[in-house]
């Protein structure tokens, strides 16, 4: 899809002030920009029709075709995306993002900015993706170490129905830690990228400001394209988009993304007390949103979760790939009896995963600890993955590649450790900093990716006592400061077959994810020292797979378990909040 938007060329097309807005010559008319946020490879949305017959949900082709529409009734339109374009499904990670990519450039997107796991195949990968795309890539806080200057280009203007609009990038400061912090680093381990604003907000908010003030005066509107999102976390470190709005002057609105909140509309003050309309779409492609900037500056914005216009060339490319895919993965594995959930089952929209146990969750982790112990004979005594690790319920009937694929889309290696007790206690510990709190925009607990889930263990944690972890200007881990919030942690012992106390300084083999334990995810940089024991043992979606494939008669029950070997172990996969390895002490939430 080509469109005729005249760019205004950073740098080199400096315009004075009396060409922007207002000019006599070029009448303002309304311009409409279309933005999506965090599809994660997400291309084969399905619904149901009232009689029951499945087609094509939202997907990009009708994400273009809403465009094509649009123009084609005269109007002045833009395509743009928040970040967390390609990873995070199979379609995805089938081929690093190129085909995804290449969707994008066909739907005739006009700008992106990054997200943090646009940078899960490495800086190399990334670099790929800003050399296939016919559109640019922008952010004011993603910084060369080494060279001191910006990676990508801060901002980006288009000349548009009489107007002209400035985007400004800003991409989260978790980046390193949310995606893999080796991938920001030389060969000796220094890092030579940083996301500004991962020491200080403060650094972030300047970032913001810069950009804006460079181009405030050759633009009618300055609109942020963010991946910071919204939450109790992120708002506590003072990185969310809430908090730049807050903390500078100058933007009309922010389209955000990282949060996977729906935001239609909601207007929040700038630093100067001036209106800013936030939005986000969600995840997964459920939505799309539609801002109107009207011929006479007014703002606001929708979102629409499906269009009967549809791009055909892109819908080609979708199914062709789609269909690919399936033949490979559509392979059914074994039959799910009860749903594996990681959202609260009375209220679907609460995501649980990254804040409470659920029978998923467990599955997860024991699947890792099945493997290496049962299948491998490595004599694993706890094996753990982050809540930000799985990404995708599967529903109760037939489960195949593909679904458990989802499950764990970003193709992480499990590998085993040698580590002091200390050092599991504290990521335990690092998970659970904001275990207490309530997040009122989502309505449920607020969230941490890093948030762990173990098998061959069970502990406590005491909501009562306020966190007292220390992080470093690049977020890891550094101490803990005060009382611990979790206690009574206690390790299945196989050979008496009960659970015993946990040693702090005693020596465990640990089985996870490289992402944690080898590369410091979610900043656990305390493992960075372990003993390797044993690395690139299989990808994580492959174990679990085989972990499923190991259920008696091809069905994932409780009765049917492969754990049942292991006398007074814990383990609930009918619960959908799991068997209680974690339990909660002083926590006042309604959920």
């Amino acid at each position: 899809m080509k469109r005729h938007i005249q760019f205004i060329v950073l740098l080199s097309l400096m315009l004075p002030l009396a060409s922007c807005g207002n000019n006599p010559e070029k009448p303002r008319e309304d311009i409409t920009i279309i933005y999506t946020n965090d599809i994660h490879g997400y291309i084969d949305n399905a619904t149901k029709d009232d009689s029951g017959e499945t087609k094509d949900g939202l997907r990009f082709s009708k994400v273009a075709g809403y465009v094509e529409a649009l123009e084609k009734q005269g109007k002045n339109v833009l395509l743009v995306d928040a970040g967390d374009q390609v990873q995070g499904s199979v379609y995805g990670a089938m081929d690093k993002g190129e085909t995804m990519i290449s969707i994008m450039n066909d739907s005739g997107y006009d700008l992106a900015t990054p997200g943090n796991h646009d940078f899960d195949f490495g800086m190399a990968g990334f670099n790929g993706f800003v050399e296939r795309a016919n559109f640019p890539y922008i952010s004011c806080n993603f910084q060369s170490i080494l060279e001191n200057k910006l990676v990508l280009e801060p901002y980006k203007i288009f000349d548009i129905g009489g107007a002209k609009v400035g985007f400004v990038g800003i991409s989260t400061p978790e980046t390193i830690t949310t995606s893999t912090p080796p991938y920001f680093q030389n060969d000796k381990g220094e890092f030579i990228y940083t996301f500004l604003g991962q020491d200080d907000p403060k650094k972030l908010y300047a970032s913001v400001q810069n950009a804006i003030d460079s181009i405030k005066d050759k633009v009618d509107y300055v609109i942020a394209l963010g991946h910071l999102g919204v939450g109790v976390d992120t708002e506590k470190k003072g990185i969310s988009s809430l908090n730049v709005i807050a903390n500078t002057s100058g933007l009309s609105a922010f389209i955000d993304g990282h949060s996977h909140t729906t935001v239609e509309q909601r207007m929040v003050k700038t630093k100067d007390q001036k209106e800013c309309l936030l939005t986000q779409t969600g995840c997964y492609l459920k939505a799309f949103g539609e801002m109107t900037i009207s011929k006479k500056g007014a703002f606001s914005s929708k979102l629409i979760e499906d269009s009967d216009a549809v791009n055909e060339a892109v819908q080609e490319k979708e199914r062709a790939l789609i269909s690919r895919i399936q033949k490979e993965m559509g392979q059914a594995v074994a039959n799910v009896d009860h749903k594996l959930y990681i959202t609260n089952p009375d209220k679907p929209a609460q995501r649980l995963i990254r804040a409470r146990e659920t029978n998923l969750a467990d599955l997860c982790s024991d699947c890792m600890y099945w493997y290496l112990n049962d299948q491998k004979e490595l004599d694993c005594d706890i094996a753990l993955i982050n809540g930000g690790g799985i990404r995708a319920e599967i529903e109760s009937g037939e489960a195949t590649y593909n679904n458990i694929q989802s499950v764990h889309p970003f193709g992480n290696q499990v590998c085993l450790v040698k580590t002091k007790g200390i050092n599991i206690k504290n990521a335990i510990e690092m998970g659970v900093s904001v275990i207490g709190e309530w997040d009122q925009k989502k309505d449920g607990p607020a969230e941490n990716g890093g948030f762990l889930h173990i098998a061959g263990m069970q502990y406590e944690i005491d909501a009562a006592i306020p966190s007292s972890v220390k992080i470093d200007d690049n977020g890891m881990f550094v101490s803990v400061d005060g009382a611990y919030r979790v206690k009574n942690l206690k390790v299945y012992d196989k050979a008496t077959q009960s659970y015993v106390d946990f040693d702090e300084e005693k020596e465990y083999l640990v089985g996870g994810i490289n992402y944690l334990l080898k590369n410091s995810g979610n900043g656990l940089s305390m493992f960075r020292d372990s003993e390797n024991v044993l690395d690139y043992i299989g990808a994580d979606y492959v174990v679990l797979a085989e972990y499923m494939k190991a259920f008696q008669n091809g069905h994932v029950n409780n009765a049917n378990a492969p754990m049942k070997a292991h006398q007074n172990y814990l383990y609930d996969y009918e619960n959908p909040m799991g068997s209680n390895r974690i339990t909660f002490l002083n926590l006042n939430e309604n959920i």
